[in-house]
């Protein structure tokens, strides 16, 4: 299938900001306070978010041009539509009267200005790597921007979407003590040991669609707690509306307490345990590498952790099942006694010892529990370090980029490539398993190029199979997004990657 001389993508013109066009009109009642229970947050410099909280917290303050929808699928967001003639030159248009917190008018020239901070090495910012191609971004007048890229990329709107690329003011020094962004709300205050506050931004405009602006809720309150379990108590008795990451033993008692409710949705959202494979590691050898692999089951760690709500996908690559034809379909086949004879052949006939780190959230845990007792099979001994999530996300010897084994969290891209970029190509900021191979870093740059979606697809299976024959992670499972809320909340759509969760809409039902 040839790629089409001429493509373009068109987002339906919109006056107000993307996800509140043309919604039927409904008894939304003003006010309230929503009490999010999370982990603590890392960094309020939306550009290098790193945790659901990070997260969280953008997306109710600042706008990107275009927001990855539940289907993975871009939408207007700042940009009401986007058009390319070749998949090199991309040309975007601004919703007009859109402001932000501080009363200033977003331009075109606080894009050019935020998208060459995410792309500037000196910055540092996690995106320098996905924006890589990116030659030149050009304000053509106050409500237009051009960005001329270096290869065709026929999903660049996409990009454009992920969830640090956050617009902030042109010439803004320091964005997490500024701190102004665009949409409905923004932060009060924020106390690093037990909250965050945010308040509507008074400079927002829009409404509902039947005539009432938004948002309609008062405030947000993110209160910070390492344990899920005590959320999920709080949040039955009253004193939180919204918890996420729900394990299955947690939604089952929240679809069981008239006082709560669940939302879920699919993703692509899942853990990786890293094998750090540099120079000088343990799992510089591939033997080591591909015994852990083989060591692992993972349906057994689904029925341990998460019955009922994940996938296991291909068990060593992060494209998913979500991702359609892009996704390589094979499952992964334990094999302990093969795992045993590689440790044996590495020169570890008599087992070792590892230390894997778990930042306490989520999940983490019973993963970790249940993959040492698979280790324990095969003559290895794991010993978890359990630390809390801003520790793991430090530049400490625990944290994800240094430690040799670790599990973290990642939530769903638009497009698989992100991933690769991020994490798995060499020079990757977030490579935390500091995993090298060139052909993985040739195939890699070529996805972007590739028009053909057939071919692209193609490209996709070979990258994953060398994830499966010789990469550096394990996949335990793609998990269902499940959050629990207050029974009385409404107008709550939850993103694939619930941390995306925008509550524009929400309020409380009387």
């Amino acid at each position: 299938m040839k790629a089409p001389k001429r493509f373009a993508l068109f987002a339906a013109l919109a006056l107000i900001p993307a996800l509140v066009l043309a919604m039927p009109a409904s008894a939304a009642q003003a006010g309230g306070t929503l009490k999010i229970g999370c982990q603590p947050t890392n960094l309020l410099d939306p550009h290098f978010a790193a945790n659901i909280t990070d997260i969280l917290v953008a997306e109710q303050g600042y706008h990107h041009l275009t927001f990855i929808d539940a289907q993975n699928n871009a939408v207007p967001d700042l940009a009401t539509r986007w058009e390319t003639s070749d998949g090199k030159v991309w040309t975007f248009f601004l919703q007009p009267g859109i402001t932000f917190s501080n009363g200033q008018p977003v331009t075109a020239k606080d894009v050019v200005f935020s998208y060459n901070r995410l792309r500037d090495p000196k910055v540092g910012a996690p995106t320098v790597k996905l924006y890589e191609n990116v030659t030149a971004v050009d304000a053509l007048d106050d409500l237009t921007v051009r960005f001329t890229l270096k290869h065709p990329n026929h999903e660049f709107a996409s990009d454009v979407g992920d969830y640090h690329a956050c617009v902030i003011p042109e010439g803004t020094r320091d964005p997490g003590k500024t701190r102004i962004g665009s949409d409905p709300y923004m932060i009060a205050s924020f106390f690093p040991e037990d909250r965050l506050v945010m308040v509507k931004n008074p400079h927002f405009k829009a409404d509902d669609g039947a005539g009432d602006p938004l948002p309609h809720l008062d405030e947000i309150h993110f209160i910070f707690s390492p344990d899920i379990g005590g959320q999920v108590e709080a949040l039955r008795g009253g004193e939180l509306d919204f918890v996420g990451g729900l394990t299955t033993e947690f939604a089952e008692v929240i679809e069981k307490d008239l006082n709560t409710k669940l939302l879920t949705n699919d993703s692509n959202m899942h853990w990786t345990i890293h094998m750090r494979s540099d120079k000088g590691h343990l799992a510089a050898d591939p033997r080591i590498r591909q015994a852990f692999k083989l060591a692992t089951d993972h349906q057994a760690l689904i029925n341990a952790v998460r019955p009922g709500l994940a996938a296991v996908g291909n068990g060593f690559s992060p494209v998913g099942p979500a991702y359609g034809a892009y996704h390589l379909a094979q499952a992964p086949v334990p094999d302990p006694a093969k795992a045993k004879q590689l440790l044996a052949d590495a020169g570890y006939a008599e087992g070792l010892r590892i230390t894997l780190v778990a930042q306490n959230q989520l999940d983490v845990i019973p993963i970790a529990t249940v993959w040492k007792e698979q280790l324990a099979q095969v003559g290895v001994t794991a010993d978890i370090q359990v630390v809390p999530t801003d520790v793991y996300y430090s530049d400490g010897e625990s944290g994800w980029l240094n430690c040799d084994f670790g599990i973290t969290d990642w939530g769903s891209r638009a497009t698989p490539v992100t991933y690769f970029k991020l994490a798995y190509m060499s020079d990757a900021p977030w490579n935390g398993s500091h995993w090298q191979d060139a052909e993985f870093d040739e195939l890699a740059h070529q996805v972007d190029r590739e028009l053909d979606p057939a071919k692209r697809a193609e490209l996709y299976h070979k990258l994953q199979q060398i994830l499966i024959d010789r990469g550096p992670v394990i996949v335990p499972y793609f998990e269902k997004a499940v959050v629990g809320v207050s029974a009385r909340l409404e107008e709550v759509a939850l993103a694939s990657d619930w941390a995306r969760t925008r509550f524009w809409r929400g309020y409380f039902a009387p």
